[in-house]
């Protein structure tokens, strides 16, 4: 395929994910059905999922600290599924941190409702520089709090551990509960499914995976795991999803090894042990033109 080729499939990626990301943000009905329901990790840990990425959720005598806020129009649903959590008292109520994974709408929209009820921002320093480009009004809340590598944040008597990486986009955070033993992996993992790598924003398939192999040195096989996306998981959901990314680059590293165009690879289709992992967004075709353009970029030996 020609250069012009290669730019014009990745317009129609990015044409793919401001659509769907533009659609549920202007359609407010879209969101009317869309219920937030938490679920219990741990004594002071809940996940909460409704629409766009999974929510994690720290309550105790400290307030409550979240870790991403989905789209704008769940704000408010979101801010009374936190008052709502079992056992929290009025003191505990008050939220005091967002703490986003990363810069997508689905992650941080409800950063302006939240930062104007009093909550600090926390991010990536990259992932701040994707959000002011996004919105570069004085009005706009931004992080007040970032980071190059990471930092630690002690709340509600547990140290979080904020490790800056990248793979999904160049400003990813993972958000590791020591004490309660839960990790949020944001985007870096997509559970049961293909992830989206968002090239435009600086992620790639190498980084995703070295940023993967990262949290699994990090965690145990008691860990819980929430992904960005899909249910909750288990170090070993997150080292099949790693397994998963491997052996399908190598399949289209084969593939392009012995002269098969893009075309051709995506006819001839991934192992049938992976078609379980196709979604909306991100199909089998989609994935193996992501493998074969980074693959083109970085060169990738078989």
């Amino acid at each position: 395929m020609s250069h012009v080729g290669r730019f014009c499939s990745k317009v129609v990626i990015v044409t793919l994910l401001l659509t769907f990301n533009s659609a549920l943000v202007a359609q407010p009905d879209r969101f009317s059905e869309v219920v937030i329901e938490a679920t219990k990790l741990t004594d002071s840990i809940y996940m909460l999922t409704g629409a766009g990425g999974n929510l994690a959720v720290s309550v105790g005598a400290d307030g409550l600290l979240l870790v991403d806020d989905q789209y704008a129009a769940m704000a408010e649903r979101i801010a009374d599924a936190l008052a709502n959590l079992p056992g929290t008292s009025a003191t505990q109520q008050s939220l005091k941190y967002v703490i986003n994974t990363h810069h997508h709408g689905d992650h941080t929209g409800g950063n302006d409702f939240f930062a104007n009820a009093g909550a600090t921002i926390i991010a990536n320093e990259a992932a701040r520089v994707r959000l002011l480009a996004r919105a570069p009004s004085a009005e706009a809340p931004l992080p007040v709090i970032t980071y190059h590598e990471g930092v630690h944040i002690y709340f509600n008597s547990d140290r979080l551990k904020l490790v800056a990486l990248e793979g999904h986009t160049d400003g990813d955070t993972a958000v590791y509960f020591e004490g309660a033993n839960v990790l949020h992996a944001g985007d870096l993992f997509f559970n049961e499914r293909f992830p989206f790598i968002d090239t435009d924003s600086g992620g790639g398939v190498g980084a995703y995976l070295s940023s993967q192999e990262t949290l699994l040195a990090m965690i145990n096989d008691d860990t819980v795991v929430v992904p960005g996306h899909g249910p909750i998981a288990s170090r070993g959901d997150l080292l099949a999803m790693h397994d998963m990314i491997r052996s399908t680059r190598a399949a289209v590293v084969e593939g392009m090894s012995a002269g098969m165009s893009l075309a051709q690879i995506q006819e001839r289709g991934l192992d049938q042990a992976y078609q379980s992992f196709a979604w909306a967004f991100i199909g089998e075709a989609k994935w193996i033109e992501t493998l074969y353009w980074d693959t083109m970029k970085n060169r990738v030996s078989p």
